[in-house]
């Protein structure tokens, strides 16, 4: 055999091991090319979410209510974990944490463990330093209520997942929502991350700006407070409107739940707040003058066989002016039935009762009056003094803030977004209002609402108390009460509504001796916060200052 043969023959015999090395590599090449660019593009590549905060609620004013912060959690991705042990005594240091707990958590089942939420900065900064094998940091947002649990019935709550759960916050979500921007990116042999490259970053998001008053709604919690110290009362609930737009400034109730607003959610029997509307119909349809008196049969009246009314002051001849000054059922359950079943329904859907307001709020009820059809003698009588009727607060708020304005029924608003004040509808003839808000005056000035005097200033309210219904028994509780207030201020050009509800109050329980000194007191710092001058001079002495004004004394017979 010659050289060359020999040769040829040597180089074949050494090449022949690469044929099949040839043929793997050409299989893995391209007949398995994308299956392996899958699996392996899996192992390397990931793609993450960066989600813009959540927009800022501030108050009229611009001051923040709520604010979202950026929160770091840590993770582990089992599958890169060589050492479970090694691994999280370093996470136990990093992370202030105990090493078993570490560990417990690492090997639980699934792809990704969560080693600990909340991280604080300086935690982040150690963990991202030390660039550990397998583990990641997420960041996510949290919300953050800076003046901790002011206005959390009307904010509402955010849940873990960043979405509103309840209040403004689940109200607005579409607004409070921003967008989100994908990231991409590889870990190599080390797990550390390199981003290859991210979308457009979301633009952030502009603050949600509501009609809330944040002075005057600590003022209306505080007052809550103060209710509740001196009555140990069960609940209470107060607001406050502007009656010339329908914008809410505060909303506070006792005890606060952030997942829950009963000014808007829950009803109640209003008692003697609700006269003004079987008062309205007579007015209205000239049912009544003004100087035309009703005998209100010294106290008892047998409205029906066995049914009986009573009185708390008995009262023989009163003018409308009379029965609302004194709260006198009677009087009113006998104006009531010149009204009729008809006006009377009519005036009450008028007012906004038994209808939604339209409030942008979730959950919001929309009452209980009695059906036309249910209006027997007993029932109207009963529902022209507030028995018998639910109501929410908010109706009752929206009910007197169209007699602060001259009669227009506005559709409350909690957000100011630059619309034009909605008027929903006229309640009745400028004359009827103008002689119903002189009436409203006039129970302040020397009825059952002579606790909500202010000196210097003209006010304009009415009284209610009601006894609560025990649901076991479906009778009305003879120790169990609903105290209230309803009026605005200043009764010449007002500014503001206020309605005050005291569920369950110790000791005293009429609305003139426990929900009207709130309204003068709350009003009383209304009027010291905005500098509203008085309308005429004290009768003697300086001007009261908030802190130190004393109520006067309950008139005698005065308790309604």
């Amino acid at each position: 055999m010659d050289t060359q043969l020999r040769l040829a023959l040597a180089a074949s015999l050494s090449l022949a091991p690469l044929i099949p090395l040839s043929v793997r590599l050409a299989q893995l090449q391209v007949m398995q090319h994308r299956v392996l660019e899958s699996r392996a593009s899996g192992e390397f590549n990931r793609s993450t979410q960066e989600i813009t905060p959540r927009a800022d609620i501030v108050d009229r004013d611009g001051k923040i209510l709520a604010h979202s912060v950026s929160t770091w959690s840590c993770f582990v991705e089992r599958s890169m974990v060589r050492d479970a042990r090694a691994l999280s005594q370093r996470l136990a240091k990093l992370l202030s944490m105990p090493e078993d707990e570490v560990l417990r958590k690492l090997k639980a089942r699934g792809r990704f463990a969560s080693v600990k939420t909340d991280l604080d900065f300086d935690q982040y900064t150690a963990v991202s330093r030390a660039r550990l094998e397998g583990v990641g940091l997420a960041v996510s947002q949290q919300r953050f209520y800076p003046n901790e649990d002011l206005a959390r019935g009307v904010l509402g709550l955010v849940g873990s997942d960043s979405k509103g759960l309840s209040g403004v916050e689940l109200a607005f979500e579409s607004k409070l929502t921003g967008g989100s921007r994908r990231l991409e990116y590889i870990r190599d042999g080390s797990g550390r991350t390199i981003y290859k490259g991210a979308g457009q970053r979301a633009q952030a998001l502009e603050p949600l700006r509501l009609t809330i008053d944040r002075n005057i709604q600590y003022y209306a919690e505080e007052a809550l407070k103060e209710a509740s110290e001196k009555f140990q009362i069960k609940g209470g609930l107060i607001a406050v409107q502007d009656p010339q737009t329908g914008e809410i400034l505060a909303m506070a109730a006792s005890p606060a739940n952030a997942l829950k607003n009963p000014i808007i959610q829950d009803t109640y029997e209003p008692g003697s707040t609700f006269k003004v509307i079987a008062a309205a119909a007579a007015l209205e349809d000239g049912l009544l003058k003004e100087d035309e008196t009703v005998f209100c049969e010294n106290g008892l009246y047998e409205v029906s066989p066995g049914v009986f009314i009573h009185d708390h002051e008995p009262a023989g001849a009163l003018t409308l002016q009379g029965i609302l000054e004194r709260s006198s059922n009677i009087g009113i359950a006998k104006v009531v039935e010149r009204v009729g079943p008809n006006r009377f329904y009519r005036m009450s859907r008028a007012f906004g009762f038994s209808n939604k307001s339209g409030l942008a709020l979730p959950g919001e009820t929309s009452g209980d009056l009695k059906p036309l059809s249910d209006l027997t003698r007993v029932t109207l009588a009963a529902s022209s003094y507030g028995y018998g009727v639910g109501v929410s607060a908010l109706q009752v708020l929206n009910a007197y803030s169209a007699i602060a304005n001259g009669g227009t029924l506005y559709e409350p608003v909690i957000n100011k977004d630059g619309r034009k004040p909605v008027k929903v509808r006229r309640v009745a003839s400028a004359r009827t209002v103008e002689s119903l808000g002189r009436m409203l005056e006039n129970i302040v000035e020397r009825g059952t609402g002579a606790t909500a005097q202010i000196p210097g200033y003209r006010l304009a309210g009415k009284t209610g108390t009601a006894r609560k219904l025990d649901r076991a028994t479906m009778k009305y509780s003879q120790s169990q009460y609903v105290a209230s207030f309803a009026g605005y201020l200043p009764a010449g050009a007002p500014r503001w509504t206020v309605l005050v509800v005291i569920d369950e109050p110790k000791g005293q329980y009429y609305g003139g001796q426990v929900a009207a000194p709130i309204f003068a007191k709350l009003g009383l710092r209304l009027l010291t916060l905005k500098g509203v001058p008085p309308e005429a001079p004290p009768a003697a002495g300086p001007m009261p200052t908030p802190g130190l004004w004393k109520l006067p004394a309950l008139a005698p017979g005065r308790k309604r």
